[in-house]
């Protein structure tokens, strides 16, 4: 590991406004913090620092008290050059090192990279001259508001649904629970933004399993699996590690489309395409597995295909009424509010 290097002498490029954004974005997303810390400071060292120069390999095997140096030194010269009055914040820098903590589980070296000392606050000024408030990603709007506000974080995230800090995780197949468990909960009464309810899909069932073993060994939160029936062989290989505060939901019968309202998806089709056809519930009650329903009824009346994303999107469009919740989705629902 290479240790003995003078960073009084470091030459470097100053950080864009841009990428001072972009990189404060990264470095606070939901991901894992050792990926993300050793990512952005890569990309900074690797982009801005002009001596001594080095390869993405050879950062690596820099020490940790080192990359925060050089990281410190080149981070807050940029700001510096944006907003020269604006001092670090070291009550947010705390705040934001707390909740890495609690959230995640932390080895010796990455610890040495969170208690870094860089200008946040500086980045959030400048972020709020490139951008409205409203077009900020999330995140950068939590710190935003946890910088300016005496409220605990908790109570900001309730009052302003900011998702952050994260309490628990759901873990999901695919892009139709994405789009559409947070709708559900709303409507229940249940806004995963206000209770930080963090929502990951796993990009299908097969994936579930590989993505849960990773995040029970970096997360602290508890972990909520919900799979479609046809998965009960992921469940049981899940079910060999799972922790004692995470829970696993199978549902009872077929997919995720499976347990939708059949009023939701008449009402959905029908406001849609009231100029080509109309549906009635008789269309959708058939034994068959509603996506191949969907699929021959887009076909027969010249829709064009079935897009599972496109077709999620215009239910949640439609979501309007406690009868368009099925009694799985709400059992679904409860299920996750009772994880701690």
């Amino acid at each position: 590991m290479i240790k003995d290097i003078d960073t009084t002498k470091i030459k470097f490029l100053p950080i864009s406004q841009e990428n001072l954004v972009l990189s404060l974005d990264r470095l606070t997303r939901f991901k894992s913090p050792e990926i993300k810390y050793y990512r952005v400071f890569t990309d900074i060292l690797c982009r801005y620092l002009l001596y001594p120069k080095f390869s993405k390999n050879e950062i690596q095997q820099l020490d940790a008290t080192l990359i925060k140096e050089y990281i410190e030194t080149i981070w807050n010269t940029s700001v510096a050059k944006f907003e020269p009055e604006e001092n670090i914040n070291h009550k947010l820098n705390n705040l934001l090192v707390k909740e890495i903590c609690n959230t995640y589980k932390i080895t010796p070296k990455l610890n040495e990279l969170i208690n870094i000392n860089i200008n946040i606050n500086g980045v959030l000024k400048i972020a709020k001259k490139l951008k409205s408030y409203e077009d900020l990603p999330v995140n950068l709007k939590y710190l935003i508001k946890l910088n300016e506000a005496n409220d605990t974080a908790i109570k900001l995230r309730e009052k302003y649904n900011l998702l952050f800090p994260v309490e628990k995780v759901v873990l999901c197949e695919g892009i139709t629970e994405e789009i559409l468990l947070p709708e559900f909960a709303k409507l229940c009464g249940y806004d995963f933004n206000k209770y930080g309810v963090k929502l990951l899909g796993a990009g299908g069932k097969n994936q579930v399993v590989k993505l849960y073993c990773e995040l029970k060994d970096e997360l602290k939160l508890p972990v909520f699996i919900l799979l479609d029936a046809d998965a009960k062989s992921s469940a049981e290989a899940v079910s060999t590690v799972l922790r004692s505060f995470d829970s696993i939901y199978l549902i009872q019968h077929g997919e995720f489309e499976d347990i939708f309202s059949l009023n939701l998806i008449k009402r959905t089709i029908n406001n849609r395409y009231k100029n080509i056809c109309e549906s009635t519930i008789a269309d959708f009650k058939q034994n068959e597995p509603m996506t191949k329903i969907l699929s021959e009824f887009f076909r027969i009346h010249e829709l064009g295909d079935f897009q599972k994303a496109e077709f999620a999107r215009e239910l949640s469009n439609n979501l309007k009424y406690d009868t368009d919740l099925t009694n799985e989705i709400k059992v679904i629902i409860n299920k996750i509010k009772e994880l701690h």
